[in-house]
This record gives C-alpha cells, structure tokens and sequence, in this order.
C-alpha cells in the first residue's frame, strides 16, 4: 500500500508535519544509495532539516532527472509517487521471510550475498528460508572510506523476515549502516 503525506515536505514551502517528515525519511531510507538513496541513511527523527532535504534533492536528481531539484515532497506529486514506487516495495513486504531469492542491499548499494549454513539443502526448487545464523556478505560496497564487509542482524526472527534489522559492518566490525530490503 502507498503511503502518504497530508501536506508538503521539505523547502521551499514545506509544511514539515513532523508526521509527514517521518513518512519521507522512512521512505528515502529504503530506497538503495545507488538508487538515490540516501547515504548515510538518514535518523528517522520526524524533522525536516538540512540533511532531510538534501536527500530528497538529491533523490529528485536521480529518479526524475530535474536539474533544478526543489528538495520538496508533495502530497500528490511525481517525488513521493516515486518514493513508493522504490521505497515504498521493501515496506510493504516487510512481513515476508527473507529467502536466498531475497534482494537486499548494503546502504552504499553493494549486493548482500547470503549463504545457507549448516543445514540441508531444499528439496523443491523453491527458494530456502534465511536464518540469522546463515552468512551474509557484502559485494561492491561504494562507500570511500571503509567498506561494508558483512550483515550482522540486531533484531532476527528465525527465518529472518524482512522487518528484521540487519546492520552491514565493516572487515573491523564498525557499523556502516541498515540493510535495505529490496524484494522480499
């Protein structure tokens, strides 16, 4: 189900109801870096500030091609149908189990490549039910400075579902972000 704002979000003229603000950023954190995304993934903290709006800016520049991005989201308007359209798939499957023909992403867009650990393998062409304990690693992180390397999942149903937090961390172990559930 889409989801929507009552009144604009953003600048210029943004009417920033702190619950709309919440609805932008949830939907601005679900869509992959690559996409448009923000990166880091914004503090969901239902206010509009500078950091707020240059993710909507710069999603603007990526998904809708305009050079002149307003960095404001209308109730209506071609940003937040966008939004759902990108952001708005990984929500509304938040409740289905995570399995090997899941997509997700690290923050910065690298592929989370799952592996089956310790368990045999499926009997029937469908695709098997992730685990927490299974592997999780991270190809092609983008991020400059220090790379996502792997998943550690901080909240874990087993299987995993795809309300489940999952945090890319780094070779070291230092947290780099929230997976991103493309298609569970």
């Amino acid at each position: 189900m889409a989801q929507t704002i009552a009144a604009p979000v953003g600048r210029p003229g943004g009417t920033n109801r702190p619950s709309d603000v919440k609805v932008v950023q949830e939907l601005l954190n679900r869509v992959p870096s690559a996409a448009g995304g923000p990166c880091p993934l914004l503090t969901v903290d239902s206010i509009c500030g500078p950091t707020t709006v240059e993710a909507i800016q710069n999603f603007q520049l990526k998904q809708l091609g305009w050079p002149m991005a307003d960095g404001r989201v209308e109730p209506d308007g071609p940003t937040l149908e966008k939004l759902n359209e990108l952001g708005g798939i990984a929500g509304s499957r938040h409740a289905k189990v995570l399995t090997t023909g899941s997509i997700l992403r690290c923050p910065h867009g690298g592929v989370v490549c799952p592996t089956v650990q310790g368990r045999p393998a499926p009997t029937s062409d469908e695709s098997p039910a992730l685990q927490s304990t299974d592997r999780f690693d991270v190809l092609g992180c983008t991020l400059p400075t220090m790379a996502c390397d792997r998943v550690r999942w901080l909240t874990a149903s087993d299987p995993l579902e795809g309300s489940n937090i999952g945090i890319c961390v780094s070779a070291a172990g230092v947290p780099l972000g929230k997976v991103v559930v493309i298609l569970a």
